[in-house]
């Protein structure tokens, strides 16, 4: 039976690493919710038009595409308009990844479809999943990854953890804490995995 599991944690704590491994030694489906969001802003994509007519045509780069950094500068400025952006755009991505899934537990052709996503508890994908694995890393650690990976200052990483879920939330939901910690290793991250697989 295809199991869904959903995969959530704060930024920098390693999903993409974990996510790695995890269909290097199983037979996995990674459904990510950020590459949804983009194919459906993309012209022609189930909500680019709405985006367009509540932002207007200044959010577009001069190829007709949403410039994605202008439309964050705008919403990230502003609360109101970013629980605009997410009324127009959560619901579309929770039904398509709805859709996957319902196509996916009838094919019965994986051991997993993991589903990769910050906004697990908005999106309310908890409802669905068979398991909800948070994936952790202490704060610190997250912290100089961001630094070391994406060259975030200071000012930035604490922006960016001040709009995610506190950890006290993210355990709230989780059947399964994935420690990813620095130092855990490819073969401990397998051996949790199997155990959570059986």
């Amino acid at each position: 039976m295809t199991q869904i599991i959903g995969l959530t944690g704060g930024v920098g704590s390693g999903k993409s690493t974990v996510l790695s491994v995890l269909k290097k030694y199983f037979h996995c489906l990674e459904v990510s919710t950020d590459d949804i969001s983009r194919h459906q802003m993309e012209p022609g994509g189930t909500v680019y038009s709405q985006v367009v007519e509540a932002f207007g045509t200044g959010i577009l780069a001069e190829d007709g595409t949403i410039d994605r950094a202008g439309l964050a500068a705008v919403v990230f400025a502003d609360p109101q308009k970013l629980q605009q952006l997410n009324a127009l755009t959560h619901p579309a991505v929770t039904e398509r990844v709805l859709e996957i899934v319902t196509q996916e537990r009838a094919a019965a052709r994986y051991d997993a479809v993991v589903i990769e996503t910050a906004l697990l508890i908005e999106g309310h994908y908890d409802a669905f999943c068979d398991q909800v694995w948070y994936v952790y890393a202490p704060e610190a650690e997250r912290r100089e990854r961001l630094k070391q990976s994406r060259g975030y200052s200071e000012e930035k990483i604490a922006d960016l953890f001040a709009r995610q879920q506190s950890e006290e939330a993210y355990r709230s939901v989780a059947t399964a804490v994935i420690d990813n910690s620095d130092g855990r290793t490819e073969q401990e991250l397998y051996k949790c995995f199997l155990e959570l697989l059986k």
